[in-house]
């Protein structure tokens, strides 16, 4: 027997009704938590599909049972284009998802949650971190179930599944490479890209105005050759002066020594 899926608006009345008592706006550091992640991870691998805050089923039929991850990603193609709802039936499976748990966030259910990740949504990675209290931790999809993950000797919570390192640093989420390199989000990566702009531009008014100045050391040094062969013309053609006037000197004085030109 065909089992009836409910449409996509029924779904979206029934996830408003379950949450009218937690409806209420992220605060600012668990937002911005959320918000870096998300576009670091997705600035990183423009070809996964990198979301959030998106309802993930894992029973035909069933509208009540879900979650909806701060953070979640899926390395291999979608079956089809994601809406409103990630279904776990027809789409590839969850690679790594994030929860990041507030007491501000007026959420009531900020805990791990790890048995519905690992028997549901079986995210091969799952990842909590708790700002209020500082605390990160991690479970990784194994033959018995989710094994929950010690961190690096550098305090780091490594991800297999996205090749990366996720840390809290005086209460930030913070996204690393392997080698230790911060992941920039794209709101930081633009904002790099302009200083790195504005230092190109600054870099080329340097460099015009050295061209420039080299330009004109070059006019200068060819000027004050060219005077300086003028000169050396000019000394030639005085010495060659002189010369000329000592040989006809020399000529006189020897007319007068001998006038009349009986000198043996």
């Amino acid at each position: 027997m065909a089992i009836r899926v409910p449409p996509l608006s029924v779904v979206a009345q029934d996830y408003n009704k379950q949450h009218e008592d937690d409806d209420v706006p992220e605060n600012p550091p668990h937002e911005a938590a959320v918000r870096y992640a998300r576009d670091a991870i997705a600035a990183r691998f423009p070809d996964w599909f990198v979301t959030g805050n998106v309802c993930i089923y894992w029973e035909r039929g069933n509208t009540k049972d879900y979650r909806a991850p701060d953070l979640f990603v899926v390395k291999e193609p979608l079956t089809e284009p994601v809406r409103q709802v990630y279904q776990l039936w027809k789409q590839p499976p969850v690679a790594f998802a994030l929860e990041v748990g507030s007491r501000t966030t007026f959420r009531q259910d900020v805990g791990p949650k790890v048995e519905l990740y690992q028997e549901k949504v079986k995210a091969a990675e799952y990842c909590h971190i708790d700002l209020d209290r500082g605390r990160k931790r991690f479970w990784r999809l194994g033959p018995s179930g989710y094994e929950e993950i010690a961190p690096e000797p550098n305090g780091r919570l490594r991800s297999l599944e996205l090749a990366l390192e996720l840390d809290l640093e005086d209460d930030l989420l913070r996204v690393y490479t392997f080698d230790g390199e911060r992941l920039r989000s794209h709101e930081e990566s633009e904002q790099q890209l302009e200083v790195t702009e504005q230092r190109l531009e600054v870099t080329e008014q340097r460099l015009e105005a050295t061209e420039q100045q080299l330009a004109e050391e070059a006019r200068q040094r060819q000027e004050a050759e060219q005077q300086a062969e003028a000169e050396a013309r000019r000394r030639q053609e005085a010495e060659e002066r002189a010369a000329e006037l000592e040989r006809q000197i020399a000529e006189l004085r020897a007319q007068r020594a001998d006038p009349d030109g009986s000198s043996p």
